[in-house]
């Protein structure tokens, strides 16, 4: 058994698991998604992609390449924005995984995100208009668009989505804009969904780089009440963005948070002096420190670490960290594995798994 079939395959039936994977600064995150009764009867979603080879930084990859090695595979990628550290790799993804279907915000970036865009657009004409879809607001569950602008009800499994952003009258507001005001607006309309699970629910949301003028003017007001999660994603990596129009933004913006009512954050970048933005932000960590409690808080790039969040049928919680999989498939600095023995060691599972927190369910 390889070391990405050890950790990330459950070993019991009905468990929804999320796996908020380490790719320095960027973000990809994994669901395993329960379709069925038995044990094995999963589906497996990326959202978000990230792949430069930064130290430490997870390859996708050599990864699922481990995790499907005896069966199993890659059904959808879903893309809050297509922005460079959420859509880069995802040719390679496709071209040695493959995946059916595309989810995304159905933007256009310019300047730096061209490139990348270009690679993400080839993987969207290969699956197909027939399996390609939008992302946009709406109240009701599990609710997407199709490419011919036409709203479907689409099941995951076994749980549940909601889509909150991007608002569907803005979608098309940008067309005509320049590289750099495209850039900040994708923000503002930036993918946010929201994903429950077990029969005393339990909510994971994920927030992409969605900031604060997205929250406060097209979000909260409208969603307030679908808002509650007991898992949040830090959007845009732990930025200011996400309260503050800039550093010196008096008007902080907390309403968001205050409705979401999060337990457990997850940031997704690497350490402060590592990344090109600074992030996580020292002011955003003690505005979300209001929110949740201190030990509540993950910060993937702190150890790293990459974060398992587990929610069985009923609603139980567990939440633990993981470094099994930088250890097997993390890069190192010179862009190389940071396992020597390659392959062959790859297939060999590395201790067990560590953990912040009482690793025993929480209802």
């Amino acid at each position: 058994m390889t070391v990405a079939e050890k950790i990330i395959k459950p070993t019991k039936a009905g468990v929804f698991r999320t796996i908020f994977l380490y790719t320095g600064q960027g973000e990809s995150t994994l669901l395993v998604i329960p379709t069925g009764t038995n044990v094995g009867d999963y589906m497996y979603v990326l959202v978000d992609c990230d792949r430069d080879k930064e130290p430490n930084e997870i390859d996708l990859v050599d990864m699922f390449n481990d995790l499907f090695k005896t069966n199993g595979k890659l059904s959808t990628f879903i893309n809050t924005h297509p922005h460079n550290d959420h859509i880069g790799g995802i040719k390679d993804v496709y071209d040695e995984i493959g995946f059916t279907e595309v989810w995304h915000s159905n933007h256009k970036p310019g300047g730096k995100h061209k490139e990348k865009f270009k690679d993400f657009q080839y993987v969207v004409d290969k699956v197909g208009k027939k399996n390609e879809y939008f992302l946009l607001g709406t109240n009701d569950l599990n609710k997407i668009r199709t490419s011919g602008d036409k709203e479907v009800i689409k099941m995951l499994g076994l749980i549940d989505f909601q889509v909150l952003s991007p608002a569907e009258y803005l979608c098309d507001d940008i067309e005509d804009a320049d590289a750099d005001e495209r850039n900040a607006r994708i923000h503002e309309q930036c993918g946010v969904i929201k994903f429950t699970y077990g029969k005393d629910a339990k909510s994971i949301m994920i927030t992409g780089d969605s900031d604060k003028k997205a929250w406060k003017e097209h979000i909260t007001d409208y969603h307030k009440d679908n808002l509650p999660a007991i898992i949040l994603s830090a959007s845009h990596h732990g930025s200011r963005t996400f309260f503050k129009e800039d550093k010196d933004d008096k008007d902080v913006y907390e309403t968001h948070i205050e409705h979401i009512k999060p337990t457990y954050l997850i940031v997704s970048a690497p350490k402060q002096e590592d990344s090109p933005h600074e992030h996580p932000h020292d002011d955003a960590m003690e505005l979300y420190k209001k929110h949740v409690d201190e030990d509540g808080i993950f910060h993937l790039g702190s150890a790293p670490y990459s974060v398992i969040v587990d929610i069985d049928d009923k609603g139980n919680i567990d939440v633990k960290t993981d470094v099994e999989l930088i250890e097997a498939y993390g890069k190192s600095d010179d862009g190389g594995n940071n396992n020597n023995d390659g392959d062959k060691a790859r297939n060999i599972y590395i201790g067990s798994q560590t953990s912040r927190i009482d690793n025993k369910p929480m209802g």
